[in-house]
């Protein structure tokens, strides 16, 4: 069986990319997996060594990677080096190519996981892609979601109309998060939804530290990792009351240019293997990140989510289903109620339980093509 991929995939994100590699992984049980390298330049940007927009923000960007010319210049080789030895692409396709059929003569077109339907995530303008909604497969050709992600966007009702119009030639569809099945079965109610895990959670720990040859050691210093995306100020409060409970080294791993908070050592050159040795090795971590969280979980570590209410639907989907909402930290009084270890046997059998419903969904739609 042909089985061709798309999803994000061309960023400098590690919970993007891994996510990508884990679907790709999970779908090549069934067949030969290609992934479209599809260039939307909204995301493929962030893999450019110097970025530049004419907007403040632009300036901003272009300065801050001249800046970190020589850490950037390490990082994106060995995201672009993973990206193109791991995902099996095909050449590069415009949304202009996809639509002329360029990407055609696969049996099942897969749609992947990440906010690939959420268009503030894929559109400069905040616009649907309807690339990512496999707009430019023929109506008679299988389609499958897996775990596509709307994230924690409300679409208008003009959206609306559009998603109905775009999934309804779907065979099977699921979404990532609760809230998001939710709105799927409201707007396309005579389609079955179903909620499963992220891709990185269908691979055990033992294959991800397979994928990259990687043994678990003790480090020669016990340390918290800390992997931030938005940066808020209550995950740097949150830095400094567990680095001081727990008295333990602080490791942050992001590619900005000044670190978070002060911190024992500031990582800005790693790749996606570097991401996981960090997690491998780790005695805590804090995050503030869905896929952060991810694989705080995926490798048995005590963790602290750190989530702003306005956009917690995704780490609060995930967290409530391991049964794990215990490790939610929403503001600081939640610190002290924080236990800092964590049953590493119930964890991982509610992890299998989840991890194995998702992969059944996924057999399921793939023997139950047309």
């Amino acid at each position: 069986m042909k089985i061709a991929l798309i999803t994000i995939h061309r960023v400098n994100n590690y919970g993007a990319l891994l996510q990508a590699y884990a679907t790709k992984i999970a779908l090549s049980k069934y067949g030969e997996v290609s992934t479209i390298d599809y260039n939307n330049r909204h995301l493929s940007q962030h893999l450019d060594l110097i970025r530049f927009a004419p907007s403040i923000h632009g300036f901003k960007m272009f300065a801050h990677d001249i800046l970190r010319l020589r850490s950037r210049t390490k990082m994106l080789k060995l995201f672009r080096n993973f990206i193109t030895s791991k995902m099996n692409l095909t050449k590069p396709y415009s949304a202009q190519d996809l639509m002329d059929g360029k990407a055609s003569g696969y049996d099942v077109y897969v749609s992947g996981s990440d906010q690939i339907w959420n268009p503030i995530i894929v559109s400069p303008n905040t616009t649907i892609d309807p690339i990512f909604f496999l707009s430019f497969v023929e109506k008679n050709v299988n389609k499958i979601a897996y775990a596509s992600s709307i994230g924690n966007h409300n679409f208008n009702d003009g959206e609306k109309n559009v998603v109905k119009d775009l999934l309804s030639s779907y065979n099977h569809i699921s979404t990532r998060e609760s809230d998001g099945k939710k709105k799927l079965e409201e707007i396309i109610p005579q389609k079955e939804i179903h909620h499963v895990v992220d891709p990185t959670l269908l691979l055990s720990k033992k294959e991800w530290l397979n994928v990259f040859n990687i043994k678990e050691r003790e480090p020669k210093e016990k340390y918290i990792l800390v992997y931030s995306v938005p940066r808020t100020e209550l995950l740097k409060n949150a830095v400094k009351y567990f680095s001081e409970k727990l008295n333990l080294k602080v490791i942050v791993i992001d590619s900005m240019l000044i670190p978070v908070t002060r911190i024992g050592e500031h990582i800005k050159d790693a790749g996606p293997k570097e991401f996981i040795e960090l997690y491998t090795n780790a005695s805590f971590v804090i995050s503030d990140s869905f896929h952060g969280t991810c694989f705080a979980t995926l490798f048995g570590k005590p963790f602290a989510s750190i989530v702003s209410k306005a956009r917690s639907n995704r780490v609060v989907s995930l967290l409530n289903l391991l049964g794990l909402s215990d490790r939610l930290i929403h503001e600081e009084s939640d610190f002290s109620d924080l236990k800092l270890d964590i049953d590493v046997n119930k964890l991982e059998k509610n992890l299998t339980k989840i991890r194995l419903e998702s992969l059944e969904y996924l057999d399921t739609s793939i023997k139950n093509l047309n």
